[in-house]
């Protein structure tokens, strides 16, 4: 295996009321690490990321030209080291711990689950607020016996969590094959057989698969066009969770809930970000 010696970094900047959203997207569009940067402005979040390839960064910088990004390289041999050192477990929810898989953790509470996560080239390793408010929700209905369904997996952190609280069954669903490697890993390394993801859309499914609770952390973008699929896999009495919404924009799925025949059970915020349990009538 051909040892990195040079990081590719990319240098940019947001507004600070805009950086939860923005870190979404870069960790979306493949980033598996964005680091926030010291700033005297408090109106503006400086940030960078790196990558070891040069065209993965020059990529992804073509995608976000808005972000002003600087290029720069740098020697890569203690930038690994300084990332582990600083890494801890991370306390998602009042139940959900995530730690990384070098980090010895026990929690105190006998009831806590604790996953040995790392993200590698997927979202979602517990840090961000959108992953604490569907992970919050799902701690307060019933999981045992239930067939789950995890739009947009990423890591598999939630469809885990879901089998930790007692599911029958939990599917992920994920578009990018990038990520189902290291989804079966993160399962293999928390004690499960098999990860249970598959790749693609809800028309894989058969006509007449049903799920108890589909759970879905999603940007209100890549959700709405999945309403009419997400529907059809629900009956009468299933749960439905999803986060990834903003709190400015969360009538969208309000008016959707009530065209559809939703009734709100639960609904949590977490800094800009807004989630919600609803139950189908």
């Amino acid at each position: 295996m051909k040892k990195i010696e040079t990081w590719y970094q990319a240098t940019g900047h947001c507004a600070t009321s805009e950086y939860e959203v923005v870190s979404y997207l870069f960790f979306e569009a493949g980033v598996s690490m964005l680091q926030e940067l010291d700033s005297s402005n408090a109106e503006r979040t400086d940030f960078c990321f790196f990558s070891e390839s040069k065209e993965d960064r020059d990529r992804i910088i073509a995608q976000f030209p808005q972000y002003e990004f600087i290029r720069n390289e740098e020697p890569a041999k203690d930038w690994d080291l300084w990332w582990r050192e600083r890494a801890v477990p991370v306390s998602v929810s009042k139940r959900l711990w995530v730690r990384p898989p070098w980090v010895a953790f026990e929690s105190e509470d006998p009831k806590a689950v604790i996953l040995e996560l790392e993200a590698k080239t997927a979202f979602g390793t517990g840090e961000h607020a959108t992953t604490a408010l569907v992970a919050s929700l799902m701690e307060q209905i019933p999981m045992e016996g239930k067939i789950v369904l995890d739009i947009g997996t990423g890591t598999g952190i939630l469809a885990m969590f879901a089998k930790r609280l007692g599911a029958k069954i939990a599917i992920g669903t994920e578009i990018d094959p990038l990520a189902l490697p290291c989804i079966a890993e993160n399962f293999a390394k928390n004690g499960f057989e098999t990860s249970g993801a598959v790749l693609g859309f809800l028309d894989i499914f058969k006509e007449d698969a049903y799920f108890d609770v589909i759970v879905c952390n999603m940007i209100r973008s890549e959700l709405w066009p999945l309403r009419d699929d997400i529907e059809s896999r629900l009956l009468p009495g299933a749960d439905l969770i999803l986060s990834g919404q903003l709190t400015a924009e969360k009538d969208y799925i309000l008016n959707w809930f009530t065209e559809s025949g939703f009734v709100i059970e639960a609904e949590a915020s977490k800094e800009e970000w807004w989630g919600v349990h609803a139950k189908r009538i």
